[in-house]
């Protein structure tokens, strides 16, 4: 991408060889790559284009702990890889309507909604990842709608959320990092809800994404540890095209409606989405088709 737009822009410079960062407009390239262009260089109409194709940068929030460090260090350098690792983590996206008068305020604000201080990391003045090294118990949850009204009502600033999937490999954490951010700033093109989930994600996901790597880490995200399971997602996908009707289901598969019940029950508890509501339905089926597709490739 860079060298295309070198073609284009010749004064294209990387954040390296910058010697003079106010007579440059300043992007964010999906990949993370910061790069600037002149400002004589860009018309009004191709400064609408670069906005779409690219993520306007304007000087993020440095990390404020030494944990931030580390993990700033990793999902965004691939350097410094984070020794004390947690069982689990997973990133919160957020891009905000305004850059906030004090990023202290809006830690703050984040921090009152969890019973720990969550790692929070500025890739821009408006836009970020919330991340959760510990799963909050069920009466703990957090709840994200709640968070927009605060910043809404406190702050006057609206916000989005994109939120992903719990992972457990840390070696995944700067590919996963770099793919969901990349999809956060695609949906966001077309999607108004200010909390969306990856699974709530899948059919805006599946319209814009074609390289088949990107598509096997979308695969991997919705059916986690079942991926290789043919025989469970099988009963799984007859069980949606039966309009989840698990008794009809059943009859198909020639099996107990309660031996039909327990799989999809598995199934649910594995990958922590429920198929018996609309969401996760269309969002497994989706995933299921594709992986059809990419099995037979």
């Amino acid at each position: 991408m860079i060298k295309r737009l070198k073609t284009l822009y010749p004064s294209l410079i990387t954040e390296e060889e910058s010697q003079s960062k106010g007579l440059y407009r300043w992007f964010m390239t999906p990949d993370n790559q910061l790069l600037g262009i002149l400002e004589a260089e860009i018309n009004e109409k191709e400064h609408d284009l670069l906005d779409l194709l690219l993520t306007p940068y304007l000087g993020a929030y440095p990390p404020v702990t030494e944990r931030e460090q580390s993990w700033y260090d990793w999902i965004f350098e691939g350097t410094n890889f984070i020794h004390t690792a947690p069982k689990e983590y997973r990133f919160i996206y957020f891009t905000l309507s305004d850059a906030p008068d004090d990023p202290n305020d809006f830690r703050e604000a984040v921090y009152g909604m969890y019973s720990y201080k969550p790692v929070i990391l500025f890739s821009s003045q408006k836009h970020g990842v919330i991340i959760e090294e510990e799963r909050p118990d069920e009466e703990d949850a957090i709840t994200f709608f709640e968070m927009v009204e605060v910043f809404t009502s406190d702050f006057f600033i609206d916000v989005q959320f994109f939120i992903g999937p719990y992972l457990r490999d840390l070696n995944k954490a700067h590919d996963y990092h770099a793919w969901m951010d990349q999809q956060f700033h695609h949906i966001q093109h077309f999607n108004t809800k200010p909390v969306m989930t990856y699974v709530s994600a899948v059919p805006y996901l599946m319209t814009v994404m074609k390289d088949q790597k990107v598509l096997t880490f979308l695969i991997e995200s919705i059916l986690k540890s079942t991926i290789k399971d043919e025989e469970l997602l099988h009963t799984i996908q007859t069980f949606l095209e039966a309009n989840s009707n698990a008794s009809l289901a059943a009859k198909e598969m020639y099996m107990h409606r309660n031996s039909l019940q327990y799989r999809i029950d598995k199934f649910v508890e594995k990958t922590e989405v429920d198929v018996k509501q609309f969401e996760g339905a269309i969002a497994v089926y989706l995933v299921l088709l594709l992986k059809r597709q990419i099995d037979l490739a």
